[in-house]
């Protein structure tokens, strides 16, 4: 299309000669055929034609190139959200039920909108993995769902690791350690992706602590969540003394943290000779401000660390100090979760609880400090009168829980038991009391077996190993009890009032009924049965042992189960475990 005249700027050419010589060709009107230059010159000239111009706009390159681009990303953009996702290893059984197919659009398919775009965009992210070990990972999404499964259903159980959001996103960057764990806890993969992850679990935490020398309170957290909420960890775990490491491991951090001990008070002497001198020079840092979570994860801490004093016999060293009391007064002022008040009298019964293992157990380690009557009777009625007073004060909330029953029960469990200690022939005391106290250690296995039965079956895949072992120590110690010839007790009787069977069989139906409930944490394999089904098999030997020992009217002193019947390898289980808890027995 043809310029406009006004907008045309008609231009004559110089000669051939003029434009050679670089000189201004000037013509002397437009009708002269010669210029100025070549008339004078006598050269021939040829004038050209003239030729218009366009005025030039504004220059658009740039902008073009840059809508150029612009169109090449879009299109890059939409091929990549086309093309379909690889397949990931993921482990089939981890979310049975939330497995769904993620759609892929062809490239053969119109080309979405802008706004469509975004979205498959926000679905690409909402699907995206978290990678544990190979063999094993978790949809962010499922993971939000886990994390929420995490708080209601696995806190009531062990308070001590709340999380303070659901985001998995979010918990990923800040605790990724803790968030592995809780995901492995929750949704247990295959064995080889379980063996895989504590292999894992063990080497971060050494690279973590021995080789880069980091004092992270997560690291004590997934400690904590890895030895109480994983049920693979059963007796064998601690009779081969895998959790020795890590719970010795823990118990340095803590102290390193400096939460251990007390704060320092003006006046009294320091512990370290590196404080003392820095106090001399007036270098002596500020004591930091203990948080909330830090306490929480002591009291956990010292809760696991009793627990497998009293019933597993293991010598961690981490003892209750004064200032915890007042972390446990800043939770329970603050009750910043549901479960804090919780947590604060579970640490106040297990300090019950390491009072009898202070006053009898390790005494009794001595040859020359026996049972010796009177006195013991005193520290008894004293320890048994704070038990009391302690479940009296318990708000009615949790006047029924059954953690705190079942710690009640096994403290009564401990407490009488050294009093059927050493040779029978050396009874401690009258037989009467001997006999006294020897019912109420019956009576209270029957107790510690009443308060696990408050648990509902659908809340057993949530239990942690304290309660399994709490369950596991009534059964022991009534069966030694109700097999072992002692002239204080009368067998036929104690036999009759205690249905140690009857109590064995519904054990073993509820623990049925709990591997059919369909959890994820049920599914577990353990000898070939799932592990709930497991444990109602170990129960079913028992029976059959304790029956066959009556039968056959064998009275004895030796543990009723040192040896494997008719093929039971439940009862490995608890062969260990009976020899595990250390007790000395009638």
């Amino acid at each position: 299309m043809d310029m406009p005249d006004t907008l045309l700027d008609v231009k004559p050419r110089a000669c051939i000669h003029c434009s050679r010589a670089k000189a201004k060709c000037v013509w002397l009107s437009d009708d002269d055929d010669i210029c100025q230059r070549c008339l004078k010159y006598s050269a021939s000239c040829s004038k050209a034609n003239s030729v218009s111009k366009k005025r030039r706009g504004k220059a658009t390159h740039g902008s073009i190139l840059e809508q150029k681009i612009d169109e090449i990303l879009d299109g890059l953009a939409r091929v990549r959200e086309a093309l379909p996702r690889p397949i990931r290893p993921t482990e089939p059984s981890a979310f049975p039920e939330n497995c769904d197919s993620t759609t892929t659009q062809g490239p053969h398919q119109d080309q979405p909108s802008t706004a469509s775009s975004s979205k498959l965009t926000r679905q690409s992210s909402s699907n995206e993995y978290i990678s544990i070990v190979p063999g094993f990972e978790v949809s962010f999404s499922d993971a939000n769902q886990v994390l929420e499964e995490y708080m209601v259903t696995m806190l009531p159980e062990f308070p001590f690791v709340p999380v303070p959001s659901t985001n998995s996103s979010a918990m990923l960057k800040r605790k990724p350690l803790l968030l592995k764990t809780i995901l492995w806890v929750c949704r247990p993969p295959s064995l080889e992706a379980s063996a895989a992850f504590e292999s894992w679990f063990r080497q971060y935490i050494a690279n973590q602590v021995v080789v880069l020398m980091k004092k992270d309170l997560e690291i004590v957290q997934a400690i904590l969540v890895f030895l109480a909420c994983f049920y693979r960890n059963d007796i064998y775990f601690y009779a081969t003394a895998k959790d020795t490491a890590l719970v010795q491991l823990a118990i340095s951090i803590m102290d390193d943290l400096k939460m251990t001990r007390p704060q320092w008070k003006e006046g009294l002497a320091f512990e370290s000779i590196v404080e003392d001198a820095a106090h001399m020079q007036n270098k002596l840092p500020s004591p930091p401000n203990q948080t909330r979570e830090e306490c929480r994860t002591l009291m956990g801490l010292y809760y696991l660390t009793s627990t497998f004093r009293s019933l597993l016999g293991k010598r961690y060293k981490l003892d209750y100090a004064a200032h915890i009391d007042g972390y446990c007064r800043q939770l329970q002022h603050a009750q910043e979760y549901p479960t804090d008040p919780l947590l604060v009298n579970l640490v106040g019964i297990r300090k019950i609880a390491m009072k009898v293992h202070d006053s009898f157990w390790e005494m009794m380690a001595s040859p020359n400090n026996q049972p010796s009557g009177g006195v013991y009777s005193i520290a008894v009625d004293s320890i048994q009168n704070e038990l009391e007073t302690f479940m009296n004060q318990l708000p009615v909330d949790l006047k029924w829980n059954h953690l705190l029953r079942t710690h009640c029960a096994s403290i009564r469990i401990r407490l009488f038991e050294p009093f059927k200690s050493g040779d029978a022939s050396e009874t401690p005391g009258p037989t009467h009391l001997r006999s006294s106290l020897i019912c109420d250690c019956l009576q209270s296995t029957h107790e510690l077996y009443d308060a696990f039965r408050l648990v509902p079956v659908v809340s057993f895949p949530s239990l942690t190993v304290v309660s399994i072992l709490q369950i596991a120590l009534a059964i022991i110690k009534a069966s030694r009890l109700l097999l072992v010839e002692d002239e204080a007790l009368d067998l036929n009787t104690a036999r009759t009032m205690h249905d140690l069977p009857g109590i064995l069989q519904q054990l073993s139906k509820v623990f049925e009924d709990a591997s059919r409930a369909g959890s994820p944490r049920s599914k577990m394999i353990v000898h070939g049965l799932p592990i709930f089904s497991e444990y109602a098999e170990a129960y079913r030997g028992i029976e059959r042992a304790y029956l066959n020992r009556i039968n056959t009217d064998a009275v004895v002193s030796d543990p009723p189960f040192t040896a494997t019947i008719n093929g039971d390898h439940g009862l490995d289980f608890w062969n260990q475990l009976s020899d595990f808890t250390n007790g000395i027995f009638p």
